[in-house]
């Protein structure tokens, strides 16, 4: 309706005249309020601190259509208050932003001056554009690995972009696609204006990009719907059997055995009267693994048409066992979602658990090493979740259990697993340990994570109690450390953490505990620990942690783990500083990082110094040492140390504290600080210049390797240690040397060498020669193996020299 107003918003009186229901003028004064009164994001956009991506951009969305400047025209405050909604969602859609604002509120994002704006018609049309279909399954870097990439079902998924116009029209039979094989498989898409990374990763660089996984083929038919659903169809290979009257009898008698099945009958008594071909393979989808689908002639087997259907169409036959007739149900639908959910509402439900069978189950665990459960906790009455979750038996492995525990009759048992929202997916498992389903509720989705939890036996879930009595006050602590994860459902790096931090524990199965603590539910003790930001990953080991700053792959937290049980770095404190580095001897060189745990650099630091380590640990007279700060401040005090971190090597030739280089680099990564170690070992590698070449290696009977390399070269500077390794390693066995091609051009030219770095081996010759053999690669684990057999092979031959 149209309605006059006069506002005195930021003290200024005017009269603004606008098409606005009372509704959108309410959302409006909402946000004028919250912004004056600098309220929070999630505020401004209506949206919980729990919200994922997607429903944050549905509310930015509706927001944003309703209240852009475009279509307020006359409101003087429109341009400020959607610059503030943009900006709330520019932070929250963004998780690294997410976290600054949820640790430090505006102050911590000051710094991100970059902000989208645009038209009205953006947000109309482009923005999200499947975030409102319930049957497209909106897919981001958080969850593409676990749902698609991890998994065996069939996905057909849309890679597009809003700003795409070919992705615009083919978005309407994308949706009547998705409505038509709902169930069948999954339909998803990915926004790769918001999401580009994942998109590049999967090797998308047009859009629409149309690609069926997990055979990662790429559709290039034509886009429409029935073209699509057509190309599906032609993806399943699922069996609607044909039954007759004798093959019926035969296999009531397999009831006995251990891969009986219900059945639901397709009863074809003329094509009129007979649900079609594709409707058959739907149902048969659908419900894969749960029920036989067969089809019957009627025309040829009356007989049995009427012994089992009477007038339907569709039957549903389970055992009764009462007897070989079995119970038959008729089936009244005739949409294959009807009919596959009237069937789902036959089968059985998961076993009801009350506290004592929960405990009974629990016990049980302990003492059976093969067993499983997955349980469900929930609230309220049936739903079609309830018949989603009935296709859980036909995902899960033979020995895990499904039982469920209704919080409304059970809530003390309910509060004492501090479940706090509905509903929630844990398996447990043998040995006593669970974890906490965060995710989809796809019946898909649920058994990936129960496949991949009941296998990860030394990962579980930890509340206050548990934390105390297992990670802290446990005597077990001091020989069995603990590996925490403290996270939050709603953070995205988290929920990609979970996955690898599963797969991490799977490396020390005996030796290290994995536990995880959420800290929406555990609010306190995350605070008692001061967890600041999520996730935290922090080692203990007898109350004593060390905190992760690595990557968020498995792969980086088995070396933080593995580095901590294998210590490679050595731990300096004033008690041993000056009997170890203190009385260096000339020929040994030791490299410290002094450091503050509070210290971001630092922080940052600590993996590649234990990575550096661990590459240079067949060095012997090479030692990497580090102080914290924090704890050895008069140390830190006697060093001079006055900034964090400071790097000091001790080098050869000069004996314990007399002499040290400080580490002035911009770049810490264990590559630049390999390389500024190997400048200061003593080296195996000649320079070779022209005449040396002419006498040295023309013509030797030596072997030879050589590097040409530039010295403006990034390449061939990171190279050197590698080749500096190889040296050191075949010395004695062959001569290595060095080129520089800036200084001698020709001798380079000769060598027929083009690019930087280039590795030739230079075997006897005879008639000698420029040329040798190169070396194509740069890893020093390779060009070792490669000279050795090389090797090998000139000894083998040695018997015949003689000739």
């Amino acid at each position: 309706m149209f309605e006059c107003v006069r506002t005195g918003a930021f003290g200024v009186k005017k009269h603004l005249c606008t098409m606005f229901t009372f509704k959108h003028w309410l959302i409006f004064i909402v946000l004028l309020v919250s912004i004056c009164s600098g309220e929070d994001y999630y505020e401004l956009l209506g949206v919980a601190k729990s919200a994922n991506n997607r429903e944050i951009r549905k509310a930015f969305k509706k927001l944003a259509v309703k209240l852009h400047p475009d279509k307020n025209k006359n409101d003087p405050n429109a341009q400020s208050v959607f610059i503030q909604l943009t900006k709330a969602y520019e932070t929250l859609k963004d998780e690294e932003l997410r976290k600054k604002y949820d640790l430090y509120g505006e102050e911590g994002i000051k710094e991100n001056k970059h902000q989208n704006y645009h038209s009205w018609s953006y947000y109309q049309d482009n923005f999200g554009i499947y975030d409102d279909d319930p049957e497209i399954i909106t897919l981001s870097r958080a969850d593409f690995e676990q749902s698609v990439v991890n998994s065996p079902a069939l996905w057909f998924i849309n890679f597009y972009s809003g700003a795409c116009s070919h992705c615009h029209r083919v978005a309407p039979a994308w949706r009547r696609l998705a409505r038509a094989v709902q169930g069948v498989v999954r339909v998803g898409a990915v926004n790769c204006e918001e999401d580009w990374v994942l998109c590049r990763r999967e090797g998308v660089h047009s859009y629409p990009s149309l690609i069926m996984y997990p055979a990662r083929e790429r559709y290039n038919g034509e886009r429409t719907a029935e073209a699509m659903e057509s190309h599906v169809l032609k993806m399943l290979h699922i069996p609607v059997l044909p039954v007759t009257f004798d093959s019926w009898k035969s296999q009531i008698k397999l009831k006995e055995m251990t891969f009986y099945k219900p059945w639901a009958l397709f009863l074809c008594y003329d094509d009129e009267e007979c649900a079609e071909e594709v409707v058959r393979l739907k149902v048969a989808a659908i419900l894969e693994g749960l029920v036989n689908v067969g089809v019957v002639d009627c025309m040829k087997e009356m007989k049995l048409c009427t012994h089992i259907g009477g007038d339907a169409n569709v039957v549903f036959w389970e055992d009764s066992g009462l007897n070989d007739e079995g119970t038959i149900h008729k089936i009244t639908n005739t949409d294959f979602k009807d009919i596959a959910h009237q069937i789902l509402s036959f089968l059985p439900e998961a076993k009801a658990l009350n506290s004592q069978q929960f405990e009974e189950m629990k016990a049980q665990l302990l003492l059976d090493s093969k067993l499983s459960w997955l349980v469900y906790f929930y609230l309220g009455g049936a739903s079609d979740e309830d018949l989603e979750l009935k296709k859980l038996p036909a995902l899960l492995s033979s020995n895990m259990r499904i039982g469920k525990v209704h919080c409304g009759q059970e809530v003390k048992l309910c509060q004492q697993m501090h479940i706090n929202r509905y509903p929630v997916f844990a398996v447990f498992k043998p040995g006593g340990g669970y974890e906490l389903y965060h995710g989809r509720e796809s019946a898909h989705d649920i058994a990936n994570f129960a496949e991949e939890s009941r296998s990860a036996l030394n990962m579980g879930v930890l509340t206050p109690e548990t934390f105390q009595q297992f990670v802290i006050d446990s005597r077990d602590s001091a020989t069995q450390p603990w590996l925490i994860d403290f996270y939050a459902p709603w953070c995205p790096p988290c929920m990609r953490l979970l996955p690898e931090f599963r797969k991490a524990s799977h490396h020390f199965a005996s030796q290290v505990k994995f536990g995880s603590v959420d800290c929406t539910v555990h609010a306190s003790l995350c605070r008692q620990y001061n967890i600041r930001s999520y996730p935290t990953t922090i080692l203990y080991n007898n109350s004593v942690s060390h905190q992760f700053y690595g990557g968020h792959t498995s792969d980086d937290l088995v070396e933080f783990v593995d580095s901590f049980l294998h210590p490679v770095v050595i731990k300096l404190t004033e008690d041993n500083f000056y009997e170890t580095v203190g009385e260096k001897p000339a020929e040994e060189i030791w490299m410290v990082d002094f450091f503050a745990p509070w210290c971001g650099p630092c922080q940052q630091l600590s993996p590649h110094w234990k990575k550096l380590a661990k590459s240079v640990a067949h060095l012997s007279k090479v030692h990497l040492g580090e102080v914290d700060c924090q704890a050895e401040t008069r140390l830190c005090d006697q060093q001079g140390i006055r900034s964090y971190p400071t790097i000091r090597l001790y080098p050869t030739g000069s004996k314990g504290l007399s002499s040290f280089a400080i580490y002035s680099g911009y770049q810490r990564d264990g590559r630049t600080l390999r390389q500024w170690l190997y400048n200061f070992l003593p080296t195996t590698v000649e320079e070779i210049t022209p005449t040396e070449f002419q006498n040295k290696i023309y013509g030797s009977k030596d072997m030879w390797l050589l590097d040409f390399y530039a010295p403006w070269c990034g390449h061939c500077a990171a190279f050197l240690p590698e080749f500096q390794e190889v040296s050191q390693k075949l010395e004695g066995k062959i001569r290595t040397g060095k080129v520089n091609c800036d200084s001698y051009i020709q001798l380079c030219q000769k060598a027929g060498v083009r690019a930087y770095p280039t590795v030739v081996l230079y075997k006897p010759h005879n008639p000698p020669s420029y040329i040798g053999e190169e070396i194509e690669s740069q890893s020093s684990a390779f060009i070792i193996s490669y000279v050795e057999k090389v090797l090998s092979q000139k000894h083998s031959f040695h018997p015949h020299d003689e000739f």
